[in-house]
């Protein structure tokens, strides 16, 4: 088995489309808990 090298350039892409998609994922669950967060009634708080 030989060893397959990547450029620098290469590996920062794929380190930059890692970053995105984790963020992505952690973006979408801080959303719906935000939403779940407002939707829920709270003592005190006048609800329109």
């Amino acid at each position: 088995m030989t060893n397959k090298y990547i450029s620098s350039e290469d590996y920062r892409k794929m380190l930059v489309r890692d970053g995105d998609r984790r963020f992505q994922e952690w973006h979408s669950q801080y959303l719906h808990y935000q939403k779940q967060y407002w939707n829920q009634p709270v003592k005190g708080r006048k609800v329109k």
